[in-house]
């Protein structure tokens, strides 16, 4: 439970990180995580890489993909000061749009990773077996968490994309570049649904409605109280021990 709850707390700090600084729930956050899932597996298959070369590229595709979505999407309405619900519609249309993409791709097969670790599971004692997946859920999902926690809370960038969540007028007065913090703001979201789609993966199959898993990390946002950053961590770790349980 707390490793399944670990990875939708991550969903929920990528879907919470684009509401606090654009107050809309961004929808193609669940594109962005399916996408790189696949993607997460091309590379495996065609380059026959190790875990960790591959979260690492990963990681750095969900990212510039997110970007690119922010761009195409929300940089001119942002610019503009549209409606909620043009960033909604927007946001929406880009979700569908990346999770067709795959299946005119994939079609609408499932598919898995190849096996990356010898084993599957430790055995503790004769009543209790830990899954090497749950391990890697908990542990990458950990990592993952703190960096995010150490970028926002400990460096300047971090104040900076804050301050763009609580008045983003002001934050430009005092001589913030908003749209570069935007832009990274959207590129750290994507590194999380990265992160987050390939451990779904892992744990469940590829399949091009992976990116509904989205609503759970908004589920997990709504019991932390959307825009609380250390509340989408909590409601993450709740949710996933109350599905299990």
């Amino acid at each position: 439970g707390i490793a399944l709850g670990s990875v939708y707390s991550l969903i929920a700090l990528g879907f919470t990180l684009i509401f606090s600084v654009l107050k809309f729930s961004n929808f193609s956050h669940g594109g962005v995580m399916v996408v790189s899932a696949y993607f997460a597996y091309i590379v495996c298959k065609s380059w026959n890489l190790g875990f960790v070369p591959m979260i690492l590229i990963t990681v750095l595709f969900g990212g510039c993909l997110s970007c690119l979505v922010q761009f195409i999407g929300f940089e001119r309405l942002r610019r503009t000061k549209g409606s909620s619900m043009l960033f909604f519609v927007s946001s929406a249309n880009l979700g569908t749009l990346l999770q067709n993409i795959i299946i005119l791709m994939f079609a609408s097969s499932y598919y898995s990773y190849p096996s990356f670790f010898s084993r599957s599971f430790f055995q503790i004692n004769e009543n209790l077996t830990i899954a090497v997946t749950d391990m890697i859920m908990l542990g990458l999902s950990a990592v993952g968490i703190l960096v995010l926690m150490y970028i926002l809370y400990k460096t300047r960038m971090g104040i900076s994309i804050r301050a763009l969540s609580m008045d983003s007028d002001t934050a430009k007065l005092m001589g913030i570049n908003v749209s570069f913090v935007m832009a990274l703001t959207f590129f750290i979201s994507g590194m999380l649904a990265a992160i987050a789609g390939v451990l779904c993966g892992m744990k469940f199959l590829l399949y091009p409605q992976l990116k509904d898993l989205v609503m759970k990390g908004m589920t997990a946002s709504i019991l932390g109280g959307l825009g609380n950053i250390s509340g989408a961590l909590y409601g993450g770790l709740l949710l996933g021990l109350l599905e299990v349980f």
